[in-house]
């Protein structure tokens, strides 16, 4: 079912008023975006702002053994974490330093290894404390999952600068909500086309690619994407699992630079 913004606003007053499951479902959608709010993106200063953790921990704090909101919130946490330790001058100018990424690492484990002790198997569990080992001790990150999924992946370069920004999921509706959120920022920043990025969805069954969209291709002049032109097709195999991580990617919004 598409996602719309009455959608948002409807699980936002739900969550508001109490409701666990709201919390969480509002949580994990907003895990796909890098904030919830259009004006927070067109600051030139912006940075993320993790918009699922509040509506996570409200889930937790209602269902201390919701192994969903776990794994999703220590996900987040290990993001955080990815993310403060791209630039330590940055980090720290935001009161960022070890004493705090070391609370969110233990905050993290803790929240798996709580998953793992109820459900042993849980895929995104054992995978998410694998992936959070081998950040803390800088070793090589556990291989991509043998899961079916979409990377919605937005690059642009500059010189020798690099940036990319990633969504994972397995739901095309969700694609086609976070694809205007992802681009937001571009299109207010170039005002005409071409905006100068490619906006590639990346169709993965089984843990392999096996089909590429070129979704940049479609771009209209004001900056949108001409749905009716493509077909987003459905995915073959086992979908990945919510808060499963891919590689060096986070379920939902992720971000690297070279």
């Amino acid at each position: 079912m598409a996602i719309t913004d009455e959608t948002i606003k409807r699980l936002r007053a739900a969550a508001t008023a109490g409701d666990p499951d709201a919390a969480r479902e509002l949580g994990r959608l907003l895990c796909m975006l890098r904030s919830d709010s259009l004006e927070h993106l067109m600051d030139p200063g912006f940075l993320l702002t993790w918009p699922e953790e509040r509506w996570l921990r409200a889930a937790l704090r209602a269902r201390p053994d919701d192994r969903l909101a776990s794994v999703l919130l220590a996900g987040r946490l290990v993001q955080q974490i990815n993310f403060w330790k791209i630039d330590d001058d940055n980090a720290n100018a935001h009161g960022e330093d070890e004493h705090t990424l070391a609370r969110r690492r233990d905050e993290a484990h803790a929240l798996y290894t709580q998953t793992l002790k109820a459900v042993p198997d849980d895929p995104a569990a054992r995978a998410g404390i694998a992936a959070l080992i081998a950040w803390a001790g800088d070793t090589d990150i556990p291989e991509d999952p043998p899961f079916s999924y979409y990377d919605l992946t937005l690059d642009m370069g500059y010189g020798s600068y690099s940036h990319s920004e990633t969504v994972v999921t397995t739901d095309p509706d969700e694609v086609r909500w976070a694809c205007p959120w992802l681009l937001a920022p571009v299109v207010a920043e170039v005002k005409e086309p071409p905006f100068g990025v490619e906006l590639t969805l990346f169709i993965y069954s089984d843990g392999r690619c096996d089909s590429v969209i070129r979704l940049d291709e479609h771009l209209q002049a004001d900056g949108t994407l001409a749905w009716d032109s493509v077909e987003i097709p459905p995915l073959n195999g086992e979908p990945l699992p919510a808060g499963h991580p891919v590689g060096t990617l986070h379920y939902g919004y992720s971000c690297t630079w070279g």
